[in-house]
């Protein structure tokens, strides 16, 4: 892992709290600079105050609206402008809803497809072809065990999360011979902020079993990325329930998904 970031500049988008925090903190301690963006620039500039200078690490606060029309392309072209040479790409930024979808508000679903698919495919083609041109480097997609079936309640978020996947393994078999590695990260349940901005209760019932930390996952996460892998999920738990939603019909997992969010996932 130190051979793989240390020295470079890794990018990562929604980095002022949770899995962003985590991973810019994780790199930091490997010897990565790292260059943070989300819109709360204050909370960004103190955590690269807090990570910059330490053995030599470097890191930058850069605000960037990804909910925004046009705020990945404007992103893109913030982190061109610092002359930056960035080596990994980290989409973090994304967000869900809970509830049913006929009464979730439309403009927030439309906002949660522009965050979670449309800015990490444009960063993505960004960034993409300059890494494939110097053949390191990569980039990892934030999804999740959500990304393998489909979700009553949390129904946009889950189809989100499925297109995440499907093209993280797409780039990832086109950028194969180039050196330059592509991940999905498909965590379970995890105490982050997540569950109160997507309106979810705490962690409980069924899927507290599969919860792990945060600081947990990213660790799996550096390290199977490190080893090339294109897909991680996190936990044993989650990996068996991945693994049942291949032995299902879909049919029945969204019948059963339906059945575990309402027992205890959402509000």
């Amino acid at each position: 892992m130190a051979d793989l970031m240390t020295g470079k500049w890794t990018l990562i988008t929604g980095a002022s709290s949770g899995f962003g925090e985590e991973f810019a903190r994780q790199i930091a301690a490997r010897g990565g600079h790292v260059l943070l963006t989300a819109r709360s620039l204050d909370k960004l500039e103190a955590l690269a105050r807090e990570l910059g200078g330490r053995g030599g690490v470097q890191a930058r606060a850069l605000r960037g609206d990804l909910a925004a029309e046009g705020g990945a392309a404007a992103l893109v072209r913030a982190v061109d402008a610092t002359g930056l040479a960035i080596t990994h790409v980290i989409n973090n930024a994304g967000f869900g809803s809970a509830g049913p979808f006929n009464d979730l508000p439309a403009e927030r679903e439309a906002e949660m497809v522009r965050v979670n698919c449309e800015a990490l495919t444009v960063i993505s083609r960004h960034f993409l072809p300059q890494l494939c041109a110097r053949g390191e480097g990569g980039i990892i997609h934030l999804a999740s065990v959500a990304s393998f079936q489909p979700t009553p309640y949390m129904a946009t978020y889950a189809a989100t999360k499925a297109f995440v996947l499907s093209l993280s393994l797409a780039l990832a078999e086109e950028s194969r011979r180039s050196g330059v590695k592509v991940m999905a990260l498909c965590p379970g349940p995890v105490a982050t902020g997540f569950q109160s901005a997507a309106g979810i209760g705490a962690i409980a019932g069924p899927m507290k079993m599969a919860a792990i930390t945060s600081a947990e996952t990213v660790s799996r996460a550096l390290d199977a990325y490190a080893a090339g892998h294109e897909i991680c999920v996190p936990g044993a738990v989650n990996k068996a329930i991945t693994l049942g939603t291949s032995l299902l019909p879909r049919t029945l997992l969204a019948r059963v998904a339906g059945s575990v969010m309402r027992l205890g996932g959402r509000r």
